[in-house]
């Protein structure tokens, strides 16, 4: 299970959008996170697998979503999300900022999220 409600709420809305999104979101209640890699301009996050998550897997080896945009005051910045498939499952998450201070090396608690891709 996903502990951090930012990082849920990035996937789920990622998730959201396309039809491998859609098939890949019932992968949600089987990650958790295994580690965070900060940097400067981001944050990758690595996920673990629990058993079940295999039925959910989509047709695609290397799938790769994008397309959401994190807005935060606190700290200031603009950041894009991506999510990358192995194998049909949920790989990693990368967030990387536009602009702005550096990314913290911590959950964002204050933040909006917006879609830049029609639904």
């Amino acid at each position: 299970m996903i502990k951090s409600k930012f990082i849920y709420d990035v996937l789920d809305l990622l998730l959201d959008g396309n039809t491998n999104g859609i098939k890949a979101k019932s992968q949600i209640k089987y990650l958790c996170e295994s580690n965070y890699e900060y940097t400067e301009s981001g944050v990758f996050v690595s996920f673990t697998h629990w058993p079940g998550i295999e039925k959910y897997r989509v047709q695609s080896d290397r799938l790769i979503l994008d397309g959401v945009v994190v807005k935060s005051t606190n700290p200031n910045l603009e950041a894009e999300a991506i999510v990358f498939f192995k194998k049909g499952l949920v790989d990693f998450l990368e967030i990387w900022k536009y602009y702005g201070e550096s990314y913290p090396r911590g959950e964002l608690t204050s933040y909006e999220l917006y879609c830049l891709f029609e639904k």
